[in-house]
């Protein structure tokens, strides 16, 4: 959709090429357009009903098309103030609320069908409604997207791409669990690239180096639970060459059927994107376009993961370089950049704690050093106060610790961490400072996600290990959990826990397997197995919201666009929102106490539509675009330690009771 130009995609995930082994090269096209130039005034909202909300502007209208179409998305996007809100039709019609005043462009778009671009000015209050006409368009898939995408893949059904033969088996039961099915037809290769691939993940070169990417030696023998054997990797490597050889056609696996969406709830939704301002070249410590740094990813801004303060912001790690934190005031669209003590550190995860530190661990670690540390930055004046070495007696044998990933926060104030690599826990104890490092028993676990619930009891997926590994600071003892799918399993970041101390986490499709949603009843040891309604689903990381609604971001594929999904344990009931960009991935979303869900595209491409997003289930309840964190700080299904009242915001920040 779209004019405005593209620019090479980035790659999901893969920010560090010494980590990229084991993950999948996934890359983001902005829906539309690219937002240019900076600025924008502020214009305050207030605790008013959404479509009066104080200098606000509201529109409606209509779409026609000469076929039939439901769910057409409609864009306004504001280049001045670099935002995109995006919402859909309900037979037709369509509504935005809650938008600043100024110049936008608009468009609309569905399956096949697609409009021109018209320019309107929305002036506050109610505005006159506008009509837009589709006509056919050509394929809508975007160009730069995913390696799949980016390159015109042909897409067949699963049996095309993978007809039977030795090896097949395998491939479906062992590397599709990490990989999905659209990683091997989109990268056709040599027999002897395949070989050294899987040679890799075999822990073919570990005698002579430290292990430096999450899928060196997972399937060395016979540590590995995979159980891969000679024969087995023969034939694993003769089908691939066989099926995917180099300079075969790109292809991809046909979604076996259409995510299911609902119009009626599609119709009361309303996304709002706002994006990074560009760098200049080289701006910045450590310039942004020709480093080649391990610590982020140069000429790029890329919002990662976010969390919400108690004064209703919005805060983001920034992944290109120089490593940034980000502070957006939703109220105005304004942000406020920092730099990380050290701009190429790398950074992954953000955590704001109850008293309203913002503590930021590094990724990559501090280049030629190695030294990991766990950052603490202090709103109020805006300066680093914290540095901590998380591994200061070298208790992880190995010049490589990281990634640190999955931070999280107990009642007394203590941070936890997963140092992916070594697949161990970390904890950094709040009263006396001191840092504490404990292995995940299964090997190669590699710790992806991590959540608290409310004993205490530290949770993490294990992306290798196919298992929930519950850690008990007070016993130092882990146990772990094994999902009725069997091992391996992959858990790719996963776990959430819900208000009655539930615990969730997603599995990714695998094959002919369909992703699953999962949950485990601390009350029973049961875990019980839903399936994403669609083969192919990648469901990241489970969350719950103030009514237990499990929300995940879904992963797009070739042929369908990223989603952010519920599930509603009541009813057992799938819900689907396609994102204003295709396939901008997401990790864990945060959860406002009136029901809007925050993500951010972090895989959007061209340039300048990576940032910060949000959805509003249902615009009609928007009485603030502040973002007051359910429970408040860090936005737990359940109450955490109790304050005094003059330590939070003004607002409702606790659960409804």
């Amino acid at each position: 959709m779209g004019t405005w130009p593209i620019v090479k995609s980035l790659r999901h995930h893969l920010l560090d090429r010494r980590f990229a082994t084991c993950a999948i090269a996934v890359v983001g096209v902005l829906a539309g357009y690219v937002m240019f130039a900076t600025g924008g005034g502020a214009v305050a909202a207030q605790n008013a009903p959404a479509a009066t909300l104080q200098g606000m502007a509201t529109v409606s209208g209509t779409v026609d098309s000469a076929k039939p179409f439901k769910n057409a998305q409609v864009y306004f996007r504001n280049a001045d103030k670099r935002m995109q809100y995006m919402v859909y039709t309900t037979a037709g019609a369509f509504r935005a609320v809650a938008m600043f005043p100024g110049e936008y462009e608009v468009n609309t778009q569905a399956t096949g069908l697609a409009s021109d671009t018209q320019k309107v000015t929305l002036k506050a209050g109610v505005n006159p409604a506008i009509k837009l006409s589709m006509k056919d368009s050509p394929d809508q898939r975007p160009s730069g997207s995913t390696d799949v995408l980016a390159r015109k893949a042909t897409i067949q059904s699963y049996d095309e791409v993978y007809p039977p033969g030795p090896g097949k088996e395998i491939i479906e039961n062992v590397c599709m669990n990490c990989h999905g099915e659209n990683y091997f037809p989109a990268r056709p290769a040599s027999e002897g690239s395949w070989k050294a691939r899987l040679d890799v993940m075999m822990g073919k070169g570990l005698y002579d180096k430290d292990k430096v990417g999450y899928g060196d030696g997972i399937l060395a023998p016979p540590g590995t639970s995979f159980g891969l054997g000679i024969e087995d990797r023969k034939n694993v490597i003769a089908y691939l060459a066989k099926n995917f050889p180099n300079g075969s056609p790109v292809r991809a696996v046909r979604t076996d059927k259409e995510i299911p969406l609902d119009e009626a709830k599609l119709g009361k939704a309303q996304f709002i994107e706002y994006y990074l301002p560009l760098d200049p070249v080289n701006a910045g410590p450590g310039g942004n376009s020709v480093d080649q740094s391990e610590g982020g990813l140069p000429g790029h801004r890329v919002a990662y993961t976010l969390q919400l303060d108690a004064q209703g912001n919005v805060w983001a790690v920034d992944r290109g370089i120089p490593n940034r934190l980000v502070k957006l005031d939703p109220r105005t669209g304004e942000q406020k950049d920092f730099i990380l003590p050290d701009p190429k550190s790398g950074v992954h995860e953000i955590l704001i704690d109850r008293e309203g530190m913002i503590w930021v661990p590094e990724f990559a670690g501090v280049p030629k050093t190695r030294e990991y540390r766990l950052l603490g930055f202090n709103p109020k004046t805006e300066k680093w106060e914290k540095m901590i070495n998380t591994d200061p007696d070298n208790i992880i044998r190995s010049s490589i610790k990281g990634g640190m990933l999955g931070t999280t926060l107990d009642s007394k104030g203590n941070i936890y961490m997963n140092l992916m690599l070594a697949g161990a826990v970390g904890r950094w104890d709040k009263a006396t400072g001191k840092m504490a490092i404990f292995r995940i028993p299964t090997p190669t676990a590699v710790p992806y996600g991590m959540a608290i619930d409310r004993n205490d009891n530290v949770w993490s997926a294990e992306w290798n290990g196919g298992k929930l590994a519950k850690f008990d600071y007070t016993t130092k003892q882990f146990t772990e959990f094994t999902p009725p799918t069997g091992y391996p399993a992959n858990m790719r970041r996963g776990v959430g826990v819900d208000s009655k101390n539930n615990v969730w986490v997603g599995i990714w499709a695998a094959g002919n397997r369909p992703g699953k949603v999962v949950k485990l009843d601390q009350t029973t040891g049961r875990m019980t197995e839903w399936n994403v309604p669609f083969l192919g689903a990648q469901p990241y990381e489970m969350s719950a919201d103030l009514e237990d609604n499990i929300w995940f971001p879904s992963t797009g594929q070739p042929d369908h666009a990223a989603a952010i999904g519920r599930f509603n344990p009541k009813d057992q009931t799938f819900t689907f929102y396609p994102k204003p960009q295709y396939v901008a991935d997401s990790s864990k979303l945060q959860h406002t106490v009136d029901g809007a869900i925050w993500y951010a595209p972090r895989g959007g491409a061209p340039a300048g539509s990576t940032g910060f997003g949000v959805l509003y289930p249902d615009k009609d309840k928007i009485a603030t675009l502040a973002a007051f964190p359910l429970n408040g700080p860090p936005g737990y299904a359940f109450k955490g330690e109790r304050r005094p009242r003059h330590q939070v915001a003004e607002g409702a920040l606790e659960r409804p009771t």
